[in-house]
């Protein structure tokens, strides 16, 4: 793993939100190195007229020491978002003063900038850094979950990140295809698995309070809840099956724009329950109480992108996996049972839930093992090590 280096991650998610890869890869970086982790959340001209608005960032802590070498950074309230251009750079301005005030107190020179939503990329200019990484973890221009001003943002943002960029690390081989036309130093990095943590509840009985009064059989879902998944199958599952119960863990999005469909697992019929987002140490937990695991995503430009990070989870706790037809579950097609349509995805889950082969367990399991985030974290140090040597020689 890479040693004393000073490595700024400009986030899309808060650090307490339900960990994805940057949480994972991040948290391990940190025992190593410095990391400063900061959070999107800034403030519009609005917010600050509301008085609760200001008390909030006053009250919370802008620089917070989180675990190892990591610190979680915060935007001071009057560092301001506006759609104004002069507001605007003022307050990004601002908000570039105070992250350089934090890294001078955490004395980080020349940082690695690693940029994961590529709006954040103008951030650049503002640092002597020692090298730029982007971190491609979506099809960030076909998010059904933007709005099209939204998607047309990130596309352009794209447009000036991928060319100045020393390092891009994507997560699929169909992001591999789309970057290297604008990068020659495109890298495929796959998602992973804390294993130990996603495995150790294997003989465990210990069932989450808020699961304990639901009926069996479970189906659940782990992940963020958006219009990634395919509400209208979900919907047509759980009315033909109303004596399963259907459960999703992790982060709600309510859209007014949403379909029928998706406003039906909204109203929480009597078979569908919403628990929200949970703790990352708690989640296997959830997943251990599922009797089978889905991954019911839409199939378009935007999921056939996707690494999904809970398979791997699914995997390492040996549960059975019912999907869609997408390109991650096709990789994995000697283990995960994939559905062509509605009636086909309830066959699916009758078929797993009468019997699921221990070898398909043993397989999943290994398959978790192999695709760890601590080798994972190994694999982008020696392509860190290597962009850092390239960038030296050509000093």
């Amino acid at each position: 793993m890479i040693e004393n280096q000073s490595i700024i991650c400009f986030a899309s998610d808060p650090w307490d939100s339900m960990w994805r890869n940057r949480h994972q890869i991040m948290s391990r970086l940190s025992r190593t190195n410095k990391v400063l982790y900061i959070e999107p959340k800034t403030y519009t001209v609005s917010e600050l007229l509301k008085k609760s608005s200001i008390k909030r960032s006053l009250q919370s802590k802008r620089l917070k020491h989180v675990m190892n070498g990591l610190w979680v950074f915060r935007y001071p309230f009057w560092g301001v978002s506006s759609r104004w251009p002069v507001i605007k750079q003022l307050g990004l301005r601002l908000r570039i003063h105070a992250i350089h005030r934090a890294t001078r107190k955490l004395q980080m020179q020349y940082p690695i900038l690693w940029i994961v939503d590529p709006r954040l990329g103008t951030v650049v200019k503002y640092f002597k850094k020692a090298l730029v990484c982007y971190h491609v973890v979506d099809n960030y221009s076909a998010a059904p979950y933007y709005s099209e001003k939204i998607r047309e943002d990130l596309k352009q943002a794209e447009k000036f990140i991928l060319p100045i960029a020393d390092l891009v690390i994507v997560t699929s081989p169909f992001l591999q295809k789309e970057k290297s036309k604008f990068n020659s130093n495109v890298h495929l990095v796959k998602n992973a698995v804390d294993y130990e943590q996603f495995s150790i509840f294997q003989r465990s009985d210990n069932m989450p309070k808020d699961m304990e009064g639901i009926s069996k059989p479970i189906i659940g879902y782990i992940g963020a809840i958006n219009e990634k998944l395919d509400f209208e199958l979900l919907a047509y599952i759980a009315h033909k099956r109303p004596q399963w119960s259907f459960v999703f863990i992790g982060d709600y999005v309510n859209n007014p724009e949403l379909s029928e469909s998706y406003k039906f697992i909204q109203q929480h019929p009597s078979n569908v329950f919403l628990l929200g987002k949970r703790d990352v140490k708690d989640v296997p937990r959830y997943i251990h109480a599922c009797d089978v695991c889905i991954m019911p995503y839409c199939r378009n430009d935007y999921t056939k992108a996707i690494d999904s990070l809970k398979l791997y989870e699914y995997f390492a706790c040996g549960k059975p996996v019912v999907a869609t037809d997408i390109s991650i579950a096709r990789e994995y097609s000697q283990v995960v049972y994939i559905a062509k349509d509605g009636d086909d995805f309830i066959q699916k889950l009758e078929e797993v839930l009468v019997l699921f082969p221990s070898v398909r367990r043993e397989i999943q399991r290994s398959i978790a093992l192999q695709n760890t985030w601590d080798k994972r974290v190994e694999q982008l140090s020696l392509l860190i090590q290597a962009a850092l040597r390239k960038l030296q020689v050509q000093k």
